[in-house]
């Protein structure tokens, strides 16, 4: 394929990525606040209608089937058939568990410098409160700035994670998911709602690349992309931003 023919698709999978964008932002914040009319269809009955009729590698499969169990149990919780700071501290374990797992995948994958950032990510999860408000929840570190730190580091290295897992188009789709709790949390002012954001944007994320991941493979294709990509998977910038992210986890359990 000529130059101009990878431009041409780059310029329409940027236009693509910023209304997903915009997509996974609304639904992530209509079913982060409402966990029982717009959270069990969206969140609930179509990843289990993928589930059942789609095929999915054992990531994909085990990545959404985590996400979907968090997703029911918050309806429990909203009915007061849970309790609600249990069920926040189920979520806080989950997110331990979700940080190692694909930190046992960059290991496995020689991604030391990612592997380091995983580590000590899940560590500093123990600094981590959450607080349940009836239907939906936040997750703080120490301050505010702390918890903003600690996003930014988990955002920089779940990049990386997902380059390594997927190609450059999935990838550039993923941005999207990446970006938009943080949308939510400039919307909201409220740098505790970013894991309920970030969870409901993944669930939602995961079941749509899913259901159309050839259609994700050839639309969101970029040369520039694929590029920029390769440049972030050497040695150097692995190092570089693995000390950003040490930094910024440190930071933000400490200040």
């Amino acid at each position: 394929m000529t130059n101009s023919g990878f431009e041409k698709k780059g310029i329409n999978s940027n236009l693509i990525l910023i209304i997903m964008t915009g997509i996974f932002t609304a639904l992530s914040m209509l079913t982060s606040y409402n966990p029982i009319w717009a959270n069990i269809p969206i969140n609930i009955i179509i990843p289990i209608i993928v589930l059942l009729k789609l095929k999915t590698v054992f990531f994909e499969k085990l990545k959404l089937s985590t996400l979907l169990l968090m997703r029911i149990l918050v309806v429990f919780a909203a009915l007061n058939l849970l309790n609600g700071q249990l069920y926040v501290k189920i979520v806080i374990i989950f997110l331990v568990i979700n940080i190692l797992e694909a930190t046992i995948t960059d290991l496995k994958r020689k991604k030391y410098f990612n592997f380091i950032t995983g580590l000590i990510l899940a560590i500093s999860i123990f600094y981590m409160k959450g607080t349940w408000f009836g239907k939906y929840y936040d997750a703080n570190l120490p301050t505010d700035i702390g918890t903003v730190f600690w996003w930014i580091a988990y955002t920089i290295w779940n990049w990386f994670f997902v380059t390594n897992e997927f190609s450059p188009s999935i990838a550039k789709f993923h941005l999207g998911v990446l970006t938009a709790p943080l949308i939510g949390v400039l919307i909201t002012r409220n740098p505790g709602l970013w894991l309920i954001f970030r969870a409901n944007s993944l669930t939602i994320a995961g079941f749509i690349q899913i259901a159309k991941k050839q259609y994700w493979e050839e639309k969101m294709k970029s040369e520039k992309f694929e590029y920029f990509v390769k440049k972030t998977q050497n040695t150097s910038a692995q190092l570089i931003f693995m000390i950003i992210n040490v930094s910024l986890i440190l930071l933000s359990v400490l200040i």
